[in-house]
């Protein structure tokens, strides 16, 4: 190719030329995509290392394949920006997680080519099940169904239940990319990660590769391989094979393109290919980054601030330390240390720290059961994968009151995610569920209060849920009552809860607006005295929260009134039928009318 071509290549390239490139002219591609993944995502954040890992499978995939008739899906689909720019998102990649730009996931408004969104793990084979299922209604409309799982998500509960029902339906074939870079967002746990890590061939698998009978391969399958999982469920299965080699990966994609029956590719690929700081990165920093400098590779993050998370785990560290009853501590995490904060932790405290990799379920059953047997358990989650979990939260620790104590992180809007990553549905899945105590803090000094209230003066499930966003670092730990707290004079009472109070404390305070504010710190007991004398006194009441309006603390109170001879003047400010798209909290706030602006509109002169 002409250097002025090799210029120009994401300019001009659509899957057809694609399929013409040779290969020094893909290599080239490749480059190119991944300049251009960096220079995107050091601007607007995103997930960077899975995206550099993937691109020159991805563009193997796109020459032999043909989308979107052929369906192409993405486990999880924070990996696809190679897909994107590919099929027709180039011009527009620069808006990638902004608001109105397009999103870090497949979409289907987005693109035909988007076969299947995600944002949760391991959905993937199960979606290609779908596809296999319809294939046979509509067989001139869906061809091949190919499933690209990363080696962290094929160990998940949801992945294996698809491979057991493809296993048993050798009538339907798909085609299954395990992506290994032994790496899932931070390092894969459990034995079948690390059996991945020692697959080991018996012979030259080389020479029975160019064997094209099936028969014949598969009488000499068990004389070359030891036995695996996918052997063992009657996969044809190939394993460590370049995911960097545009050459090899297209002649394993193309002969599983013309078998008969499902196989399963092991493909090995580098997290964080071609650019330096992310490869060498072992602990997952690089999975999804803040915006950064390309050159120094520092990410742009407020040192003035903190998380909620690190907060708490600084709390527990002591508590496990120093607490008589601190030996009985278990901090469980599904594959989320550095997203909750819980780093310093597992290095502090090895023996009391547990990941079980991308596994709710089990999270959540081992708590119950580490709290029955006398163990204090800390769960620690995000609000949008937690709702996996909702199953052993409800039948397993809160029917039996077991002490579970759950911290869960990214409540309320989460900026730039887009709709599957919102933590606007979780207290409405937490409100169906009885005998919980729902705590949601104001601050850094209240979040360690609460916890050390959980631990010491609670004997039933607590939740305590808090927002992603940066809060102050000093904090002080005090008694916390488990009452609702009312500052302020006026006709109208403001009552929210969680970083939503200090914001509207603050605005209140910067308009010298005439309002009471309540901090309804506690969301599974309603201050029914307060209500009543609210209600008595004539007040305008507006319940202002960033979660879905249906099972909200505001939803609650309107209950509580129906039930009483009071009818006070109230106004639910929450989010309606909807999901979130891509943008900054800010932006969905006022996109929504929930904004601090909206609120002064409701409280009026």
């Amino acid at each position: 190719a002409s250097d002025v071509y090799k210029r120009q290549m994401l300019e001009e390239i659509n899957l057809i030329d694609l399929k013409k490139l040779n290969y020094e002219q893909l290599d080239s591609l490749a480059k190119e995509i991944r300049e251009e993944i960096i220079t995107v995502v050091s601007k607007n954040g995103g997930h960077l290392a899975s995206n550099l890992g993937i691109v020159e499978l991805t563009i193997a995939l796109h020459k032999v394949f043909e989308s979107p008739k052929d369906k192409i899906i993405f486990d999880v689909s924070h990996q696809s920006y190679t897909h994107k720019i590919l099929t027709g998102r180039y011009q527009s990649f620069a808006s990638l997680r902004k608001f109105k730009g397009i999103s870090g996931f497949t979409k289907y408004d987005e693109s035909i080519h988007d076969a299947f969104e995600a944002g949760h793990s391991s959905t993937a084979i199960s979606a290609g099940l779908g596809y296999l299922e319809a294939k046979k209604e509509f067989p001139d409309q869906i061809g091949d169904v190919i499933a690209v799982v990363g080696d962290a998500s094929i160990v998940n509960g949801l992945s294996f239940e698809a491979l057991n029902y493809l296993g048993d339906h050798k009538d339907q074939k798909m085609i299954i990319i395990l992506n290994d870079n032994e790496m899932g967002i931070s390092k894969n746990v459990g034995s079948l990660a690390k059996s991945y890590n020692n697959i080991r061939t018996k012979g030259k698998m080389r020479f029975i590769r160019k064997i094209t009978p099936i028969k014949v391969k598969k009488a000499l399958e068990s004389t070359f391989y030891e036995i695996n999982l996918f052997n063992s469920l009657g996969f044809q299965y190939f394993e460590k094979i370049d995911g960097h080699n545009l050459k090899e990966l297209v002649k394993y994609l193309t002969y599983a393109k013309n078998a008969k029956e499902s196989v399963i590719l092991h493909i090995m690929t580098k997290k964080g290919k071609g650019y330096l700081p992310a490869e060498k990165d072992e602990l997952g920093s690089w999975h999804g980054v803040s915006p950064f400098d390309i050159k120094t590779g520092i990410q742009k993050k407020d040192s003035t601030n903190t998380t909620y998370g690190h907060l708490l785990a600084e709390y527990l560290i002591n508590f496990a330390i120093h607490d008589a009853k601190g030996k009985l501590l278990r901090v469980i995490t599904p594959a989320m240390t550095l997203g909750s904060g819980l780093e310093n932790f597992a290095k502090t405290c090895a023996k009391q720290f547990i990941d079980v990799g991308i596994a709710e379920e089990n999270a959540a059953v081992m708590a119950a059961s580490m709290a029955h047997a006398g163990l204090l358990p800390v769960l620690f989650c995000y609000a949008t994968f937690l709702q996996r979990a909702y199953d052993e939260i409800l039948h397993d620790i809160a029917r039996s009151k077991e002490h579970v104590i759950i911290c869960v992180d990214h409540a309320g809007v989460v900026s730039n995610d887009g709709d599957t990553h919102q933590g606007i549905f979780d207290l409405a899945y937490f409100n169906s569920i009885p005998h919980l105590t729902i705590l949601s803090p104001k601050d850094g000094s209240e979040a360690i209060s609460m916890l050390d209230y959980a631990i010491n003066e609670v004997k039933t499930p607590v939740i305590i849920r808090y927002s992603k966003e940066k809060i102050a670092k000093d904090v002080v730990k005090y008694q916390y009552l488990p009452k609702w707290m009312m500052e302020g004079e006026g006709s109208t009472v403001v009552i929210t809860y969680g970083i939503l109070y200090q914001e509207t404390k603050k605005y209140i305070k910067e308009h010298d607006l005439k309002v009471a504010i309540v901090n309804a710190s506690i969301l599974s007991n309603l201050d029914e005295e307060l209500l009543i004398k609210l209600a008595t006194d004539e007040k305008k009441l507006i319940v202002y929260e960033e979660v879905y309006r249906k099972g909200s603390l505001g939803d609650a109170i309107l209950r509580f009134y129906n039930g009483t001879n009071l009818y006070p003047k109230i106004k639910l400010l929450a989010f309606g039928e909807t999901y979130l798209e891509v943008g900054t909290r800010e932006e969905l706030l006022r996109e929504y009318k929930i904004s601090l602006d909206d609120l002064r509109k409701e409280i009026g002169d």
